[in-house]
């Protein structure tokens, strides 16, 4: 009796160690997402480029997320899990301290374009091998915990380079991800016993390179598409028409490979349709609400940069309570219900944005809009992964990133090029730029209402 219990209670702590070393990894890498937008200024000023330039700090980084999420899984395959999240965190922390030491654009970028193939295969690896390693009946409450770390890293992040930028320089910022990775790394050493490291791996079929170019070129193509906009409207209609081809022609060409980066065969059951197109609504809602809550209170209505940050702060605030109670309601209900009610609490939080001015109530649609981020997470990871078993884990997973990572990419830049349009048409007229900023936040509400009665039919 004794020693079951004993063997109960190593464990628990094996998979309490394995769950905190994969959320610090992770949390690691997502935090570098946003670090470097505190330090585009003095980067510009630095290394004597344009805005437009500087900007590719970030959308390569975004984009590269989501080329190499669908490899993660192959990788995964190939080498074993466990090796490939250490060997990348390794190589992660060996690139960022490389940010301290290079002052040229070119070489900067290289060590951002690392940072970004870091994250894009740390993300699904964390998240399939926490699946993997937590019974089914703790998953939720472990996945509060992981997503708590992933939506905080980007909230988190500006905060913590502002301060860095300011007393350390705009390099500093290469290297804030590099504690919690080396942190991640011995966690991880302690958890992890010699046969999960040298866990068994596949003999596999060659891989699929020309559907990583391929997906390659049409991410390229959505950050470029900006650039040919302000050129000319027509050459970028033209543009998107033959993007939308390509997507066709990428995913005909994947169908009819053996050894395709995308699982195509997933999306042959209806309720993983149902939860990929949620995912990726998911991921349109959160880039954009980081994206366009600060410009609706700072450009929209003048307040301050300190008044919007306490007021985000207070959404944290309400993030990581809901997240954690979320986990729970997962474990004991249907993680259904859950997905459901945090659907419907994102779409009110949009409603309340598009309807109101008043700072009371937008703080209010704030909090609400986190504590539907919060419920989302667990509960939509949880019903994916008890859908799919063995290696369809790891491709969903993979997939999770893939669209929620897609889904941000392609909202930002539409969201970024109406605000660009709208700007001119705003002038100082303050109810202008209040009612332009309602209606992307309406089209937002209509997104998650409908990703909410699709959550109803999972």
């Amino acid at each position: 009796m004794g020693s079951a219990e004993s063997g109960t209670e190593v464990q628990i702590s094996l998979t309490s160690w394995l769950s905190i070393a994969l959320t610090l990894g992770c949390f690691s890498v997502v935090m570098s997402a946003t670090t470097i937008n505190v330090a585009i200024t003095p980067m510009m000023q630095s290394l004597d480029i344009g805005p437009q330039v500087a900007q590719l700090f970030s959308s390569v980084f975004l984009g590269l997320t989501v080329v190499v999420a669908p490899i993660s899984a192959w990788l995964a395959d190939k080498f074993g899990a466990w090796r490939v999240f250490l060997g990348v965190l390794v190589f992660y922390v060996v690139a960022s301290l490389a940010g301290l030491l290079v002052d040229s654009f070119s070489l900067l970028l290289v060590i951002r374009i690392c940072q970004g193939i870091c994250a894009g295969v740390i993300q699904p690896q964390s998240m399939f091998l926490l699946l993997e390693c937590t019974p089914q009946s703790r998953r939720g409450r472990v996945l509060s915990l992981f997503g708590l770390g992933v939506v905080m890293a980007p909230a988190l992040g500006p905060a913590i380079a502002g301060w860095a930028v300011d007393h350390a320089g705009w390099q500093s910022v290469f290297v804030l991800g590099a504690p919690p990775a080396l942190l991640a790394i011995l966690v991880a050493w302690v958890g992890l016993s010699k046969s999960q490291i040298s866990d068994s791996r596949q003999q596999l079929q060659s891989f699929d390179w020309f559907g990583v170019a391929f997906l390659a070129a049409l991410v390229a193509v959505v950050f470029a598409w900006p650039f040919v906009f302000e050129r000319s409207v027509w050459l970028s209609g033209v543009c998107a028409l033959a993007w939308l081809a390509a997507c066709r022609a990428f995913w005909l060409s994947q169908q009819q490979r053996s050894n395709s980066i995308i699982p195509t065969a997933l999306f042959a059951f209806p309720a993983f349709r149902r939860a990929a197109l949620i995912t990726f609504v998911y991921g349109v809602g959160m880039y954009g609400s980081i994206f366009l809550i600060p410009l609706l209170l700072q450009d929209g209505l003048g307040v301050s940069a300190a008044m919007t940050g306490n007021l985000l702060l207070i959404g944290g605030v309400a993030l990581a309570g809901s997240i954690s109670m979320a986990g729970r309601l997962v474990d004991r209900y249907s993680p259904k219900l859950i997905l459901t009610a945090g659907m419907v609490s994102f779409t009110l939080s949009c409603v309340l944005f598009s309807v109101s001015t008043n700072l009371v109530v937008l703080t209010a649609a704030i909090a609400i809009s986190r504590v539907g981020l919060g419920s989302i997470i667990p509960s939509l990871y949880s019903a994916m992964a008890q859908s799919v078993e063995g290696r369809q884990l790891r491709q969903v997973m993979s997939m999770t990133t893939f669209l929620r990572q897609g889904g941000g990419a392609l909202g930002v830049v539409a969201i970024g090029v109406t605000v660009s349009l709208l700007t001119p048409l705003m002038g100082n007229n303050v109810e202008a730029g209040v009612t332009h900023y309602s209606g992307l936040f309406m089209i937002l509400a209509g997104l998650f209402a409908s990703g909410a009665l699709m959550a109803r039919r999972m």
